[in-house]
């Protein structure tokens, strides 16, 4: 029976505007593994722009990348091409590397067909750059002004507060994605007191490539100051 891990992939403008949301990408992935009579091993979930593929961007991605190694029968299912990346170089690195990618509805796509696929999903992503920037031209020449003086710089620094308190709230999202998962893994916890081994879950962000808000490194005190301010549960769960 083949196995799959499933990966979705959304970023904030597309949850408003695109029809290709969460629960949409699921139903494909999940009627893929029932059309080929699979079983899936684990869902990965990013909420970030295609654009962006480093491991602190897209950690559940590297995630899911890295469990494969651990199950060499699985394949790596997406929806959508542009749902592993809108970046050509990177989507052609995971071929290279012989990364067993499927797409929902084709099990057997050709190396040209996920070329052709990928270039279409980075030119995409060109046109929006180049829509937006038009759009910001279109508004100067009409007179809106773009520069700072300083209603517009109390503005921005009261945007950029916002801004701030979002991304905090969207890395510990993403941070907690992944310790969750994490978390499935009993070896995760001591053997004795069945409690989170902070050394080895910090060891294993680390390895992975997550970096903590700060982009630095996790190490035993940042677990557990993550742990108090998600008031996280560290004792083992039977039946994870």
């Amino acid at each position: 029976m083949q196995e799959y891990i499933t990966y979705l992939r959304v970023s904030t403008q597309e949850q408003r505007h695109s029809g290709l949301g969460i629960e949409a990408q699921r139903q494909l992935v999940n009627d893929h593994i029932q059309q080929y009579q699979g079983t899936l091993i684990q869902e990965f979930i990013d909420y970030e722009s295609g654009r962006k593929i480093s491991n602190d961007e897209r950690p559940s991605l590297h995630l899911a990348l890295q469990m494969l190694r651990n199950y060499p029968k699985a394949k790596l299912l997406i929806a959508r091409t542009d749902r592993i990346a809108r970046d050509l170089h990177f989507i052609s690195g995971l071929l290279k590397n012989k990364v067993p990618l499927i797409v929902a509805g084709h099990e057997n796509m050709t190396k040209l067909e996920w070329h052709m696929h990928a270039m279409i999903a980075e030119h995409e992503a060109d046109l929006i750059s180049q829509r937006t920037k038009q759009a910001l031209a279109q508004a100067k020449a009409r007179g809106v002004k773009l520069g700072s003086p300083i209603e517009i710089l109390r503005l921005n620094q009261h945007k950029g507060m916002n801004a701030y308190v979002k991304q905090t709230a969207e890395h510990r999202a993403k941070v907690m994605q992944v310790i969750e998962s994490l978390m499935q893994d009993p070896s995760m916890f001591k053997i004795t007191t069945k409690r989170l081994d902070r050394y080895k879950l910090a060891a294993r962000l680390n390895e992975l490539g997550v970096k903590t808000l700060r982009d630095k490194r996790w190490n035993y005190g940042k677990i557990t100051e993550f742990i108090k301010m998600e008031n996280m549960n560290v004792h083992y769960k039977s039946g994870r």
